[in-house]
């Protein structure tokens, strides 16, 4: 395991420290707890308590349920002989960063260990920075307690102030009306001013003595000039030596009251750059030293910010800026056989997809077709009389499926039959009378009568809907119609046959050129995932068919082995063995094609 050591010793930072020696434990929970609020992306935290003889006990942990391994407590024992903060590699993906919590005599009480990521040196200095402000929290007092404390420092009290207004809101907002307030007061300035500067636009978030910034004001949008004109060369300070090239500095100077300003772009900044412009009473310049020294002070606040700022954005700009953070992550340099390694890699699978064969298959949608379909339909006007089958229902031939009321017609074919009768016992009349003119008439009767007789009789035998062979019913269900009328020439019953099954392909015109008869596809059905059925193609219909937005070539073809299980309209997918291509084109071929389609389309080829 390699461990570095952080150079992040600040000359007031260790000299503050008033680690109370007895913090109770759902104390130390608590503040466990609310380190991982301020950290989200860590793993684990673990927090240790060194005892005097320097053996080291595990207090808290969180999630609570964690508990150390052997390499976090190696970790552990390094740090507290060091007295520094230590990173060290914990397995292939995952570190360890350990942070001493010092006390006046700089040995450390505790131990805070986190276990997350890779992390960047900017991180590890920024998660020990926020580390030793937010122990401030663990217990410690407020104000010295012992007469061998001495007061706190500027940097300590803005520290301080910062993680108690951290503690009670949470927001940047919140920090930055702290930050710029307290800077007021110990720097005696009239008016302090903080803006933002997220990478894309530069916005004006606090104001000392202001608990609301208005952007519409004259004075806002003058310092957002000049802090803009700051963000350019880092530092401003006016009146000056170059006070004649900084307009934004003397425009504002002009208009609000000629106070002395000192703006400057807090040290620190990385994506989330703040800048601050800090304002006294006329005749109280600032000069070089002050202007370090201030800087100074606040430069252990950035980190603070940036993280509250980061917490606040949107998942979308979150997502964003951790993307962007592992891009740069692999392309430093000092990742470099990090990249070598996934360069490789990346190179290996190229590779390998150009030599290694893979099986081009063409997917297609599967529909399973009756060979032999027939539509019953009504011969006449009627009423439905009676209904003897349903759709799905398996029929032999001859078979009654429904009966149409024939009453009308059997009316009509009885009148006829009398007519017959009449025309008999007359015919016998003038035959007796030997009328050859009336029987000549009678005989001319007869045909007409036994015509319309047949074609009664006809009718009535198809008010009778029977199958015309066996089969299944694929449409009609009069059982819940009866009386219900219908028109010659409806279709009452659609029925295929129960032996035969055809299958057809629908395949994508991108991908017809590639389909020949005889060629095998595999087919699996939605209601019957688990079963496989080989098929042979047969000839491709010419003609292209236009279903849901797209272009079709419809491509019958013949199940092998036993199809007792399929029904029609039964619908699946089949795919199709085209040959054997290299895996990099058949993965990729149909982009390009498309990319070709579309490049000659336009005329670009």
């Amino acid at each position: 395991m390699q461990i570095s050591q952080l150079d992040t010793t600040h000359s007031s930072t260790r000299s503050d420290w008033s680690e109370p020696e007895n913090v109770s434990a759902d104390t130390q929970a608590e503040w466990l707890e609310w380190m991982h609020d301020i950290f989200p992306d860590v793993d684990r935290l673990f927090l240790f308590r060194v005892n005097p003889n320097q053996t080291i006990a595990c207090c808290a942990s969180s999630p609570s349920s964690e508990a150390p391994n052997e390499s976090i407590a190696n970790a552990v024992l390094s740090c507290v002989h060091r007295q520094q903060p230590l990173y060290a590699g914990l397995s292939a993906d995952k570190n360890v960063l350990a942070v001493p919590l010092l006390d006046g005599a700089a040995d450390a009480k505790h131990v805070l260990i986190f276990v997350t990521s890779v992390l960047t040196d900017v991180q590890q200095k920024t998660a020990v920075q926020l580390t030793r402000w937010a122990a401030t929290r663990l217990g410690a007092p407020a104000t010295p307690t012992r007469p061998s404390e001495r007061p706190l420092g500027p940097e300590a009290q803005l520290a301080n102030v910062m993680v108690q207004s951290l503690h009670r809101h949470g927001s940047l907002k919140a920090l930055s009306f702290t930050l710029v307030n307290k800077l007021a007061e110990l720097c005696g300035c009239v008016r302090v001013s903080l803006g933002h500067h997220d990478g894309n636009r530069l916005r004006l978030v606090a104001m000392s003595g202001q608990s609301k910034i208005d952007d519409r004001r004259k004075i806002a949008r003058q310092l957002c000039l000049l802090m803009q004109e700051t963000l350019e060369s880092g530092r401003g300070i006016f009146p000056g030596d170059d006070a004649l090239s900084n307009p934004a500095f003397q425009s504002y100077h002009k208009s609000h009251g000629e106070h002395p300003l000192l703006s400057f772009v807090m040290p620190g900044s990385t994506v989330d750059q703040f800048i601050l412009v800090l304002e006294r009473q006329t005749g109280d310049a600032f000069v070089a030293a002050q202007a370090d020294a201030i800087e100074q002070s606040v430069q252990s606040l950035t980190a603070l910010l940036s993280v509250t700022c980061e917490q606040q954005l949107p998942l979308k700009m979150k997502l964003r800026r951790r993307v962007s953070r592992v891009v740069n992550t692999i392309t430093d340099v000092t990742h470099w056989s990090r990249k070598q390694m996934i360069a490789g890699v990346a190179g290996a699978i190229l590779l390998l997809s150009f030599i290694f064969p893979a099986t081009h298959r063409v997917s297609a949608n599967a529909f399973i077709e009756a060979s032999d379909r027939q539509v019953l339909v009504s011969a006449q006007d009627g009423f439905i009389l009676s209904a003897h089958a349903r759709a799905g229902e398996t029929v032999s031939k001859g078979d009654l499926l429904a009966t149409l009321d024939g009453q009308d017609l059997q009316l009509a074919a009885d009148k006829w039959r009398s007519e017959k009768a009449k025309n008999q016992q007359e015919y016998a009349q003038a035959l007796a009378a030997h009328d050859r003119s009336e029987l000549s008439r009678l005989r001319a009767d007869v045909q007409r009568i036994d015509a319309e007789i047949a074609l009664l009789e006809q009718q009535l035998s198809r008010s009778e809907i029977r199958a015309p062979f066996d089969g299944v019913l694929l449409r009609g269900d009069w059982t819940q119609s009866l009386g219900a009328p219908v028109a010659s020439g409806d279709v009452l019953f659609e029925i295929a046959s129960a032996e035969q099954y055809r299958l057809v392909l629908e395949v994508d015109e991108h991908d017809v050129g590639y389909i020949e008869p005889a060629q095998f596809a595999h087919l699996r059905m939605a209601a019957l995932p688990t079963s496989v059925w080989e098929a042979e193609l047969g000839d491709i219909m010419p003609v292209a068919v236009a279903e849901k937005g797209r272009s079709v070539f419809r491509v019958p073809a013949t199940i092998s082995g036993d199809p007792s299980a399929l029904r029609p309209g039964m619908e699946g997918v089949g795919k199709v063995d085209v040959g054997t291509r290299s895996m990099f084109w058949v993965y990729t071929h149909r982009l390009f094609n498309r990319v070709r389609y579309l490049a000659w389309k336009v005329g670009l080829i």
